[in-house]
């Protein structure tokens, strides 16, 4: 009887609605290096309207699509992946990157030789260029106020705790360094993480869930490193000046505080845990009368003025 290997590499994105980005990223996939006939691509689809798994399924024939009725959210859609993943190695990637032809073989190579490393990242850009820092150490509470995209960090760039928190000291070379957290938008890890530590928590529905993951991962006892040989670029939806919607802010401060609680303090009733509720509700409530409360009422006005 013929047995067929199983393949090294499974490729997982999740996609909604969002054909062009998509398209980009899985030409970028096949254009890798390290795409072969043993590479496994794999697309969850949730529940798309823009015509996105037929498009695929033209375009890439060789691409598995699973389609999803309903939107499951990232998470979901990311365990239902790995559920049915069949490589050794998993490289998950937002549908909004693309990476360079070398970088899939540059992280294959060091997770290869680094048996006690259980999740890279590559070093990612934003799409002008710039590099996102999205590697780095875990959040203390004192990033609420100096974090990537805070307005504090703008204003202060080298100071201590963002330089310590998104470890800027590191960009100056090219070696491989450790961090604590990479963004689910570039990650490539051992498939066994997904049955020895468990899959994802589903309690979050995107935000703040990849950092939840690489600290159960490291309580394990498994390393966390970038390789900045390997590059993506990440087009980032919710990069910093761009507008938030209501569900957006929601979700993304949930999360912060999910992950805080759950890994930082002895659970909900925890001082610590109840402080961070509120700190967290007063930035999004700021935040959402900075993205959509006040440009309605500017524009209500502007409006009225022209009447």
């Amino acid at each position: 009887m013929n047995t067929v290997s199983a393949p090294s590499l499974t490729v997982i994105t999740v996609t909604w609605n969002g054909w062009q980005d998509t398209r980009r990223c899985l030409a970028s996939v096949f254009a890798s290096a390290a795409h072969d006939s043993a590479t496994e691509v794999l697309v969850i689809d949730n529940a798309s309207k823009d015509g996105t798994p037929a498009n695929i399924e033209q375009m890439f024939p060789t691409v598995r699509v699973l389609r999803n009725t309903d939107n499951l959210g990232h998470t979901k859609a990311v365990n239902q992946g790995l559920t049915v993943a069949n490589g050794e190695y998993v490289l998950l990637l937002d549908s909004d990157t693309e990476l360079a032809p070398d970088a899939i073989s540059h992280m294959l190579e060091f997770l290869e030789r680094h048996q006690e490393v259980g999740l890279i990242a590559p070093r990612t850009y934003n799409s002008d260029g710039s590099i996102q820092l999205s590697a780095r150490r875990f959040p203390r509470p004192l990033n609420g106020l100096f974090g990537r995209q805070s307005v504090l960090t703008r204003w202060f760039p080298n100071n201590p705790i963002t330089r310590r928190y998104l470890q800027t000291d590191e960009l100056a070379s090219n070696e491989p360094y450790e961090v604590e957290q990479a963004s689910g938008a570039c990650m490539l890890f051992r498939r066994s993480l997904f049955t020895s530590i468990g899959p994802w928590d589903e309690g979050y529905f995107a935000y703040w869930v990849d950092s939840d993951w690489c600290f159960r991962l490291r309580t394990h006892g498994w390393k966390v490193f970038c390789v900045p040989q390997a590059s993506v670029i990440h087009h980032e939806q919710n990069h910093r000046g761009k507008k938030k919607s209501l569900r957006r802010i929601w979700i993304f401060h949930y999360g912060a505080y999910r992950f805080y609680r759950n890994n930082m303090t002895w659970g909900m009733l925890d001082p610590r845990a109840l402080l961070a509720a509120v700190a967290l509700g007063a930035h999004g409530l700021a935040q959402l009368a900075h993205n959509v409360i006040l440009p309605r009422a500017e524009s209500n006005a502007t409006a009225s003025t022209t009447k």
